[in-house]
C-alpha cells in the first residue's frame, strides 16, 4: 500500500478538496484506496457525505489514535466506513473507503500526541500495517500547521505533496512544508522517509486574468524548488458544489474541466511516485509562460499578414 499525504502549513489552499479527489480518482481507476482523515475538522470525511455524531464516535479515526496514544491495542477494520457506492454512476471496479474524523476526538488525540511527543509518531503507520495488503493506496488529510497528527501523518507516509493558492502568504507556507518533510527521517531516525513530490497550484486562474500576485506566486514556486506540478487546478464553483453534496468533483463532473484537471493531476502525482526527481516534468514560471505567449503572438502576426498578401 503506497501511502500519500496531502500537507500545508496554511489552511484554505485546498488540502481535503486535492485529498478526496485523488483519492476518488484512483478508485476510478479500479485501485483499492483508503481516505484518512487526520483533520479535526473532519472535511474529507464531509467531502465524501460522512458526518460523524455523536452516537457514531466509536468509528471515529480521532478515537483510535487515542488509544494507540495510551498504548492500548486496538484495530482499524471496525470504524472503516465504505463508500464505494459514490463509484457506481462511473461503473468503476475500484473500492473507495473512509477513515472518518470526530472534532473532539481527534482534538484530543491531538493533544495526546503532543504530550507523548517523537515517542508515538508512528502511531498511525503502526496501525495501518493491518491493512498493508486490504488497499493499493491510503490518501491522507490533514490540518493546516505543523503540528502533532501531521508528524504522525507523514511518519505513516511513503509520499508528499503541499500546496499553494495565488496568494503569497500561501509560499512560505508550502517552503516551510517542504522542509519539514524532507526532514521526517531525521525525526524518526530513519524509521520514515516520505519522497517529496512537489507542490500544486490550486484555485488559479487563466492567463488573461492573472494578477501581479499570481504571477509572483508562480515565479516564486519555480525559484522556491518547490518543483510545482505542471496541472494546476483552476478555480470552479463545481468544486466548492461538490464539496457540499459529499461527491467529489473527479466523480461528479468527470467530463468537465475539472474532472479533467484532477485527473491529469492525478497521472503526473503517479508518474512522479514512479520516476527519479531528474525525469519530472517542472511547470514553467510566469515569466516563461508570458514569454512564451508573447513569442507565439509575434509569430502569429506576420502568418496573418502573409495570408492577407496571398489573398490580393
Amino acid at each position: 500500500m503506497d501511502k500519500l499525504a496531502v500537507v500545508s502549513q496554511k489552511g484554505g489552499p485546498g488540502k481535503t478538496t486535492t485529498t478526496v479527489n485523488l483519492a476518488a480518482g484512483l478508485a476510478l481507476a479500479g485501485y483499492k484506496v483508503l481516505v484518512a482523515d487526520i483533520e479535526p475538522q473532519a472535511q474529507a470525511g464531509a467531502a465524501l457525505g460522512v458526518r460523524l455524531g455523536e452516537a457514531d464516535l466509536e468509528k471515529s479515526l480521532g478515537l483510535k489514535l487515542q488509544f494507540a496514544a495510551q498504548g492500548v491495542r486496538t484495530s482499524l477494520r471496525d470504524c472503516i466506513i465504505p463508500r464505494s457506492d459514490l463509484l457506481t454512476q462511473r461503473k468503476s471496479k475500484g473500492k473507495l473507503d473512509l477513515l472518518a474524523s470526530e472534532q473532539a476526538t481527534m482534538a484530543n488525540a491531538q493533544h495526546l500526541l503532543h504530550s507523548a511527543g517523537v515517542s508515538k509518531i508512528h502511531v498511525l503507520r503502526d496501525l495501518l500495517a493491518e491493512l498493508e495488503d486490504d488497499y493499493d493506496f491510503a490518501v491522507f488529510d490533514t490540518p493546516p500547521a505543523v503540528q502533532s497528527l501531521n508528524g504522525v501523518a507523514l511518519a505513516a507516509s511513503d509520499f508528499a505533496l503541499t500546496l499553494c493558492a495565488p496568494k503569497g502568504a500561501t509560499i512560505e507556507g508550502a517552503v516551510a512544508m517542504m522542509s519539514t518533510i524532507q526532514h521526517v527521517s531525521t525525526h524518526t531516525n530513519g524509521a520514515s522517509d516520505p519522497q517529496y513530490l512537489g507542490a500544486l497550484l490550486n484555485m488559479a486562474h487563466p492567463m488573461s486574468d492573472w494578477t501581479n500576485e499570481e504571477v509572483d506566486v508562480r515565479n516564486q514556486m519555480v525559484d522556491s524548488g518547490l518543483l510545482p506540478f505542471v496541472t494546476e487546478i483552476r478555480e470552479d464553483g463545481r468544486i466548492s458544489g461538490s464539496y457540499q453534496k459529499g461527491i467529489p468533483a473527479v466523480i461528479g463532473f468527470a467530463r468537465a474541466s475539472c474532472g479533467k484537471q484532477y485527473a491529469q493531476l492525478l497521472q503526473e502525482v503517479l508518474g512522479r511516485m514512479d520516476s527519479p526527481r531528474n525525469e519530472w516534468d517542472i511547470a514553467l514560471s510566469a515569466d516563461e509562460l508570458l514569454d512564451a505567449a508573447d513569442a507565439a503572438a509575434a509569430a502569429k502576426v506576420p502568418n496573418q499578414q502573409a495570408t492577407e498578401a496571398s489573398r490580393v
